[in-house]
């Protein structure tokens, strides 16, 4: 493990893996996620991080890859959903890092195709979590749709986390580190719930 490059940006990705799922973040059906640690070079979690391994990932377990998906260091297998963070990292000089989820108050925006709107301070000033339309999972297509929407908001997204809803699959949120798309993550989450929740009391 101590050859590994960028071991400390690792174990900050294996605490945020744990989080994800310990917090209701993410769940079996999928999630990943993404840092560019240089020019050309990104960390990406390996295919079936929460379906084989529930988000238990260790260091070496993350894939050091370049923009045309050329896996440089590790051994498992890339995400089918790689398309979607490296169009991302590459073509936004401030996101950082992309996480892909399925959090568990956001979802019944994601199944109905509605917006989570912006109802905490903890998320003024960026707007709704808006949808694209629904895309096929795992294709090109839905690469593409996902860079369309952050690229009709580039002036925002490179100043802010932001997040967007692919309906019946998930969401997607960017930022300048990990850190801080966890964080925006956890925020629109709570978005989420407060909008759910606010005719109870």
């Amino acid at each position: 493990m101590s050859n590994l490059s960028y071991i400390e940006i690792r174990r900050e990705m294996c605490a945020v893996a744990k989080n994800m799922w310990e917090r209701r973040l993410t769940n079996a059906a999928g999630g990943n996620f993404a840092v560019r640690v240089e020019d050309n070079r990104i960390l990406i979690t390996p295919s079936l991080m929460s379906e084989r391994k529930h988000c238990r990932i260790e260091p070496d377990d993350f894939l050091l890859i370049d923009y045309e998906q050329n896996i440089l260091e590790g051994t498992g297998k890339l995400s089918r959903e790689g398309d979607m963070h490296i169009n991302l990292l590459r073509d936004f000089k401030n996101i950082g890092a992309v996480i892909h989820a399925h959090p568990f108050y956001c979802m019944p925006f994601v199944a109905q195709a509605k917006n989570i709107p912006n109802v905490t301070e903890a998320t003024m000033g960026r707007g709704e979590v808006g949808c694209i339309s629904y895309t096929k999972a795992f294709t090109p297509e839905l690469a593409e749709n996902v860079s369309k929407y952050f690229n009709e908001r580039r002036e925002l997204a490179e100043r802010k986390p932001i997040g967007v809803i692919l309906p019946l699959h998930g969401v997607v949120v960017t930022g300048p580190d990990i850190y801080m798309v966890y964080s925006m993550l956890e925020r629109i989450e709570c978005d989420a719930f407060c909008t759910i929740t606010k005719n109870l009391i």
